[in-house]
């Protein structure tokens, strides 16, 4: 995944309630916050 500056963005992956992983796009500043976050969850067919 890119880098630009002043923002690290990678796909991370998480292990879901019956093991099965999920891989999601993680984008977030590099400097020191607060910041306001966003989470965006989609249904399968997107």
């Amino acid at each position: 995944m890119p880098n630009y500056e002043g923002l690290l963005a990678e796909t991370v992956t998480y292990a879901r309630d019956g093991g099965d992983l999920i891989k999601a796009y993680m984008a977030r500043p590099l400097g020191s916050g607060p910041y306001p976050g966003v989470i965006v969850v989609h249904h399968m067919p997107g």
